[in-house]
C-alpha cells in the first residue's frame, strides 16, 4: 500500500513551498540580530540625483583594512545605533544617512514585533516627495523591494505604513510636541532636526519614548541651535 505521506513529499508543489519556507526561516535567522547585514544584502535605494535604483553599499571585498570602503563607516554607525537608545548624528550630502536610518527602522518593524515608529520632519508634507511623507514612502519602497525570502505584505496609505505580520507600523508626522503625544511610540526618527522651529519642544515630547525603553534617532546637516547643543552635550 502506498504511503500517502510519501506521496506528499514527492509532490513538486509541496516541495517548492517547503523550500521557500526553509529559505524564509534561514533569512530570518540571518538578519534578525544583524541590521547592517540586512541593509547591505537586502535593501535597495534610489539615487536622489539620477533617480536610478541602487543596492545599498556593500563592503568592497571580503578582506580589507577597516576604513578602506564607505561601508566600513556605515557599519560602525549602524553598530553604534544598535546599542544606543539616543542616537544623534550630523550628516553631509551623498552619505546615504537618511536611507540608512529609514532602512534601520524598516528592520525594526520586520524583526521587532509591535514596533510603532514615527518618522518626523519639519513638515508632514502635502505629497510623497516632501517632509515626513517622503520618509514613509522610502520605507514603503524598501519594504516592497526586499528579497522574496524576507519580504512580507505591507499596507500603505499616505504617511502610514503597516506590517501586519509583525503588527508594526510607521507613521509620518511634522514637528511639534502635540504630533508625538498622539502616539505611543517605540522609536522616533527625526530628520534634519537642526532646521526645525520647534526642535526643543518636539524632543521634550519624545523623552517618554526614550525613558520608556524606546529609541530616538536625530540626524541633520550641521546647523546652529538646539541640534548642535544636543550633539555636543551642551544641554
Amino acid at each position: 500500500m502506498t504511503d500517502p505521506l510519501a506521496q506528499l513529499a514527492d509532490d513538486p508543489a509541496i516541495a517548492f513551498i517547503a523550500k521557500l519556507e526553509h529559505e524564509k526561516k534561514q533569512a530570518h535567522e540571518r538578519y534578525q540580530q544583524d541590521p547592517f547585514r540586512f541593509l547591505s544584502e537586502c535593501v535597495e535605494t534610489i539615487d536622489q540625483a539620477t533617480g536610478a535604483v541602487r543596492p545599498f553599499p556593500k563592503h568592497a571585498v571580503p578582506q580589507h583594512k577597516l576604513g578602506d570602503c564607505s561601508s566600513c563607516y556605515i557599519e560602525l554607525i549602524v553598530n553604534e545605533w544598535m546599542h544606543s537608545r539616543l542616537f544623534l548624528m550630523a550628516k553631509v550630502r551623498r552619505m546615504l544617512a537618511t536611507w540608512t536610518f529609514v532602512g534601520l527602522h524598516v528592520w525594526l518593524c520586520l524583526f521587532r514585533p509591535l514596533s510603532k515608529v514615527a518618522f518626523c520632519a519639519r513638515k508632514q508634507g502635502l505629497n510623497e516627495s516632501e517632509g515626513s511623507a517622503e520618509l514613509v514612502w522610502r520605507a514603503k519602497f524598501i519594504a516592497e523591494h526586499l528579497p522574496q525570502s524576507i519580504r512580507v505584505p505591507v499596507v500603505y496609505k499616505f504617511c502610514h505604513l503597516v506590517f501586519p505580520a509583525s503588527e508594526s507600523e510607521i507613521v509620518g508626522v511634522g514637528e511639534g510636541p502635540d504630533q508625538l503625544r498622539q502616539h505611543t511610540l517605540s522609536a522616533i526618527f527625526a530628520d534634519e532636526l537642526a532646521f526645525w522651529e520647534k526642535a526643543y519642544d518636539t524632543y521634550v515630547a519624545a523623552r517618554p519614548t526614550i525613558e520608556g525603553g524606546g529609541r530616538f534617532t536625530g540626524v541633520s546637516t550641521p546647523g546652529p541651535g538646539f541640534f548642535k547643543s544636543l550633539v555636543m552635550d551642551q544641554i
